[in-house]
């Protein structure tokens, strides 16, 4: 068997919701030659990526399988069908999805344009508009990312490397969350701290495992084109073009893709492939821009995550904890690694997300832009546990257990839920808003709002 199955799999992953986005929401006149240009790039990419022999051993029958059953756990553990119980973002993301299933596109919102980062739900919707359980064409068009996300790894360092490097992008995240998670457990609601010392040692990095929990159509999508750039499968000149692909899924992740692909594609990445994409690349971005958001604002005077509270010298030391948290342990333990485009993509993230933080309260990239961040220092750090020796390992290990805060709290809060009683996984479910996207009480509803760039090339 071939590579080359493989990679087509994931650039049609990646290029579905792009077809369906110019199908459903952009006037004919311009859908069908952007989206006849798309086709044309990925065509010529799938033709130009390499096509190399893939080898599985009896001995990498096991930890493939523990892949693909980790993997499969992990997505499960989302709480698609209220086995466990969902986050809270849920509420929102399974009111755009009933719409989705049920309601004519392009969706509309108040009567007014709805506006937000749709692209990753518009293949299981249309499989469910067709007849599909809803909740199981979203359980495996989810699943399907992660899988193709990992065998694209595999191509290029075998199966016992990614099952490695999937364990630690499971436990990667900030360990300032123990502090967190013991301080208020003691505290049993008696506040001891005041609260600007609260919230400065509350440095809001998430790993990618609560990413995918919380925000799963923003994650999936970079994580495919991340597994393509890890294992290889697509080559550094095209990984702007399909760094494109990612824009309607979450065009947050796809700006912080761009330090990775920059670095790794150079003067090569103006090619035909890339020219090829850019008709295409306007319209979501077009789409999006026009969008009257919520999530971007000057240091809220009053409220949650109110960082106007604290002192310049607070905000400034607070900054420097978020990035020494991540730079540090890196710097020690990546030494080899220092100067390649993973290493220096995810420090340039670690210093950008808290400033944006500080400066302007962006609670939107600073959690996308940590899904891409902790990728690529799990890959990093994969690959330092393969080649460490039994002492440095041990410290490696105790640096991932000592960081795994996050996800520990997703284990226990999903075992405590976890039922498969039908009453049980009703309650799992977060509906407050019955699959209305109409909700003018509810603040995260202003979101939804607005109206694209360029109105007249859209179908509304």
């Amino acid at each position: 068997m071939t590579a080359r199955p493989l990679t087509i799999a994931c650039l049609l992953y990646l290029l579905l919701p792009c077809l369906l986005f110019l199908a459903g929401w952009v006037q004919p006149w311009l859908s069908w030659p952007a989206g006849a240009a798309l086709l044309g790039a990925v065509g010529w990419i799938a033709v130009q990526c390499p096509d190399r022999e893939l080898h599985l051993s009896r001995r990498g029958i096991l930890p493939l399988f523990l892949l693909l059953l980790l993997s499969t756990l992990w997505v499960m553990s989302c709480g698609f069908d209220g086995v466990v119980a969902q986050s809270g973002d849920a509420t929102v993301r399974n009111a755009i999805y009933t719409a989705l299933v049920q309601k004519p596109w392009p969706l509309t919102v108040e009567g007014g344009c709805f506006i937000y980062y749709l692209g990753f739900w518009l293949p299981p919707a249309l499989a469910a508009r067709c007849g599909m359980n809803a909740t199981l064409a979203l359980q495996i068009w989810t699943l399907l990312g992660m899988w193709l996300a990992l065998l694209a790894v595999t191509t290029g360092y075998g199966v016992r490397r990614t099952l490695v490097f999937l364990i630690i992008l499971l436990l990667l995240g900030d360990m300032m969350n123990w502090v967190n998670r013991i301080y208020f457990r003691h505290a049993a609601g008696e506040c001891l701290l005041s609260d600007d010392w609260l919230l400065f040692l509350d440095p809001q990095y998430t790993p990618s495992c609560v990413q995918l929990r919380n925000t799963f159509n923003h994650y999936l999508a970079p994580l495919v084109m991340l597994g393509m750039l890890a294992g290889k499968l697509l080559p550094a000149r095209f990984s702007l073009a399909g760094g494109a692909l990612v824009l309607i899924c979450s065009p947050l992740a796809a700006v912080a893709l761009l330090p990775l692909l920059l670095l790794k594609g150079g003067r090569q990445l103006l090619n035909a492939a890339t020219l090829l994409v850019v008709p295409y690349a306007t319209l979501p971005l077009l789409f999006l821009s026009g969008g009257d958001g919520g999530q971007l604002a000057l240091m809220r005077p009053a409220g949650e995550c109110c960082l106007a509270v604290l002192s310049t010298a607070q905000l400034w030391a607070r900054y420097l904890l978020q990035v020494s948290l991540v730079a540090l342990p890196a710097w020690f333990f990546l030494k080899p690694w220092r100067h390649t485009s993973w290493f220096i993509c995810s420090m340039v993230l670690a210093a950008a997300m808290p400033l944006l933080w500080v400066g302007l309260w962006n609670n939107e990239f600073i959690f996308k832009g940590a899904a891409v961040m902790w990728f690529c220092l799990a890959w990093l750090y994969a690959g330092a546990w393969c080649h460490s020796r039994r002492r440095r390992k041990a410290l490696l290990a105790l640096f991932l257990l000592l960081s795994a805060s996050d996800v520990w709290g997703q284990l226990t809060g999903g075992l405590k839920s976890f039922t498969c009683h039908s009453a049980g996984r009703e309650a799992n479910i977060r509906n407050e808003w019955q699959g209305n996207l109409e909700q003018p009480a509810d603040k995260r509803a202003a979101q939804f709002r607005g109206s694209p760039l360029l109105p007249p090339i859209f179908k509304f």
